[in-house]
């Protein structure tokens, strides 16, 4: 990635109309646009009016006024958005002056990538949406990582603070994955992974957000869920699976999960995100002390204890004797 200094006109008052242009726009209504004044830079934007590039007048100018008219056909004809492909003659830093201020151009092998000013950073949609997948994406199941289910959380506790809904987070851990890999090689384990990052994913609702939390664990954020209500969820995501397990070939088998769920029906009955994640954990520690394959909740707020409590489905074995004894203990401490 390379930075350039040039010069930037301060103080100019542009129209909207001036300083976007269409993705199918020829180069030479690009240059009409610029030549009559406007920006020096130029979002090009999709048939939805989102933009997805950044284009340099100055550039667009040196290229339709190329001596070479085959060159010069070459580039009228050109659409906007193919020219966001091709690389751009840099201009070489203008000796400052009261009416610029000094601005940077962000370039990758030649292509404008954005322009940076003390007040303004400009970038190309395009250009960062492979890094913004890649920085918030897991390469094996394709699902968000950590990272972006810890900012998905943090956005949803503070919509619940201001709408008073509920957040569950739902954690789910892969029975016995070590074995998959130790018995049928890695590969077999990112199989594993990924049919149930495929499964979770379809099964979930529109606006829940699964994530792949770490190793081979999951995590759910639910938005809006009644008391109860993550019960439901939960029984759906357990029989996909089970589902999915009964249909695995031999040799590329697909596990059966534990789950546990934290759900506070009144965000200031939390502490932190942390306090929700920790409670969630709590129970998914319940499902395994339980014999694995199963799930268990908790849910905080509206009067509710708060202790975890088995979650009925038709796979799932009932808890023993001695497992709802260590529950009462649990919560006792």
């Amino acid at each position: 990635m390379e930075f350039h200094h040039a010069q930037l006109a301060q103080g100019e008052r542009v129209p909207p109309g001036h300083w976007s242009v269409k993705a199918s726009s020829r180069l030479i209504e690009v240059f009409q646009k610029t030549a009559s004044g406007g920006s020096p830079y130029l979002f090009v934007e999709d048939a939805s009016g989102n933009p997805v590039g950044l284009l340099a007048a100055e550039d667009i100018l040196r290229r339709v006024t190329d001596p070479d008219p085959g060159e010069f056909m070459k580039w009228m004809d050109m659409p906007a958005e193919a020219a966001l492909q091709s690389r751009i003659d840099v201009p070489a830093a203008r000796p400052s002056a009261t009416t610029c201020e000094a601005h940077t151009q962000v370039t990758r092998d030649g292509v404008l990538l954005g322009v940076i000013t003390d007040d303004d950073v400009l970038v190309s949609w395009r250009s960062i949406q492979k890094t913004l997948r890649t920085s918030q994406g897991d390469g094996v199941t394709g699902l968000p990582n950590r990272l972006a289910f810890d900012q998905h959380l943090a956005a949803e506790l503070n919509r619940a603070g201001r709408t008073g809904q509920s957040v569950g987070v739902i954690l789910i851990d892969l029975d016995y994955f070590k074995q998959i890999n130790d018995q049928r090689g890695h590969a077999a384990g990112d199989h594993a992974l990924a049919a149930v990052a495929e499964t979770l994913r379809s099964s979930l609702r529109s606006y829940d957000m699964v994530a792949r939390f770490g190793g081979d664990e999951f995590a759910v954020v639910c938005g809006g869920c009644r008391t109860g209500e993550i019960d439901i969820v939960m029984r759906r995501l357990r029989e996909k699976v089970m589902e999915r397990r009964a249909a695995a070939d031999d040799d590329l088998p697909v596990p059966s999960i534990s789950m546990g769920a934290a759900v506070a029906h009144s965000a200031s009955e939390l502490s932190s995100a942390e306090h929700l994640v920790a409670a969630a954990d709590e129970a998914l520690y319940f499902a395994k002390k339980a014999g694995r394959n199963c799930a268990f909740k908790r849910e905080i707020g509206l009067g509710l204890a708060g202790e975890c409590a088995f979650v009925e489905d038709r796979y799932a074995q009932p808890p023993r004797a001695e497992d709802r004894i260590m529950e009462t203990e649990s919560h006792a401490r």
